[in-house]
């Protein structure tokens, strides 16, 4: 297994050390937010969870603030300095990691919840990737949410065109279908609870796109719900 997180012919970290460095606050947390606070009925106290790739930083200092013990993880140093400002400005703490997300430092159960946004269709072989966050999350009530592009979109024909003229940000990034992450279930030995869709837009595409969002199987990404079999 290589020593740095993404192929360098994908994603390599440069490309995302630019990106966050150029790109504006995120004015909301995304959907996985509130897919979590469901799951424990509102009362995150207490709950170990860790974002894998924390990026911006939203969705974890938003779990802070409601009362999670929060961990973030993520290659970009770039990426850890806006998460670190960003919970100092709202209050909260948040343990900050720059593993390889393949490799990081938790023991096996440590986590109430394991999630990524926008981190596995980045690897072309998601095995390890998967495989470690499925280690690392707990066996009984823990929950592992994977939530990536998904294929029936618009967004990836748009994607795909600029990934072939060499103006995609991340570099290179894959999608998934409904039925793509019901596979995952059965290779890592997990069960899937639930999916949803959802998308961010512009006002223009918005109109016509949030119709799609509302279906995971047009919705411009998708999350998946999973429990850890034994």
């Amino acid at each position: 297994m290589p020593d740095h997180e993404f192929d360098d012919s994908a994603s390599p970290i440069q490309n995302w050390n630019d990106y966050w460095s150029k790109i504006p606050a995120l004015s909301c947390a995304s959907p996985v937010v509130s897919q979590i606070a469901a799951h424990f009925r509102g009362s995150l106290a207490g709950k170990a969870i860790l974002e894998i790739g924390a990026g911006s930083g939203r969705d974890i200092v938003a779990l802070a603030k409601l009362g999670a013990k929060a961990h973030a993880l993520d290659k970009s140093p770039v990426a850890r300095e806006r998460i670190a400002a960003l919970a100092q400005q709202e209050g909260v703490s948040i343990d900050l990691y720059g593993d390889d997300l393949r490799r990081t430092p938790f023991a096996d159960d440590s986590f109430d919840v394991v999630y990524s946004q926008g981190v596995v269709e980045h690897f072309r072989d998601i095995a390890p990737v998967i495989w470690e966050q499925r280690r690392i999350v707990r066996s009984d009530v823990g929950r592992l949410i994977i939530d990536v592009p998904q294929t029936y979109n618009p967004y990836t024909i748009v994607k795909h065109a600029r990934m072939l003229l060499g103006t995609w940000p991340p570099g290179w990034e894959t999608q998934f279908s409904p039925r793509d992450l019901q596979r995952i279930a059965k290779t890592f030995h997990l069960q899937l609870l639930s999916t949803y869709g959802w998308g961010e837009h512009g006002p223009v595409s918005g109109k016509l796109l949030s119709i799609l969002d509302k279906n995971p199987w047009t919705a411009t990404c998708i999350g998946a719900i999973y429990a850890k079999n034994a």
